[in-house]
């Protein structure tokens, strides 16, 4: 099994269509893929199951499972893109203050999601660092972190990369960290392989009005269209 944890405290640089896409590139590969949002806001949530009740999403909660109110195979259910889903609602902004007596936490996570069927689990986090974003870099072999140009861009991907490299001094396991350039233009994405440190997807995601579209109505990209080459190529590298 592969955890692929996408990434990013800036906004706006796509991290959760990122990780949208690149779980149906996986799934329609036929990989068995557990999308988790482990971001409060929870647009992956919206995205992947936006007709289901919410009730019943509460209850399937990643939340729930933090918090062991409910078993976290039992918080996976299906999607209409063949990718499982373990929901994030607004009521994971409280599993910080929970959980803090807790730090065990760290070490069951992991080994929870290792014991789910899955070929591939795809994490959304949220843009601040929180306890679920602690917990998904715990248990990732792979944190994706999606970069644009911006003024912020180096800072922001420092913090991600100085959480990484502190998990793997306490757990003893390295974890491969990539920054993905994400809604640029290719004179953009020249620029930023020439950040020095930095280890690059090959993977480019430019700017798509077919991604943003795709985004706004919940409806899968077109496999015929160049923005769905552009997933199903960061899709193969994350399995590399």
């Amino acid at each position: 099994m592969r955890v692929i944890v996408f990434s990013s405290l800036k906004g706006g640089v796509g991290k959760t269509t990122a990780a949208l896409f690149t779980a149906e590139a996986l799934a329609n590969a036929g990989k068995r893929v557990i999308a988790i949002d482990a971001d409060a806001n929870n647009n992956l949530t919206d995205a992947l199951a936006r007709d289901e009740n919410a009730t019943m999403i509460e209850e399937h909660s990643l939340y729930r499972a933090l918090t062991g109110r409910r078993a976290l195979p039992e918080c996976v259910i299906p999607t209409m893109f063949n990718i499982r889903l373990v929901p994030g609602t607004p009521s994971l902004a409280q599993a910080g203050l929970e959980l803090a007596p807790d730090p065990g936490v760290l070490l069951r996570f992991p080994m929870e999601l290792k014991a789910l069927d899955a070929d591939v689990i795809v994490i959304d986090t949220p843009p601040a660092l929180t306890i679920e974003l602690t917990l998904a870099l715990y248990a990732a072999d792979t944190v994706i972190v999606p970069v644009g140009l911006s003024r912020w861009t180096v800072a922001a991907y420092q913090v991600i990369a100085d959480r990484v490299r502190i998990m793997e001094k306490t757990t003893g396991r390295p974890v491969r960290l990539l920054a993905l350039p994400d809604i640029v233009t290719e004179k953009e994405t020249e620029t930023l392989h020439k950040i020095p440190g930095w280890t690059m997807t090959r993977s480019v995601i430019f700017r798509s009005a077919a991604i943003r579209n795709a985004t706004n109505t919940g409806k899968a990209l077109k496999d015929t269209g160049k923005a769905w080459t552009w997933y199903v190529d960061l899709a193969r590298e994350v399995m590399e």
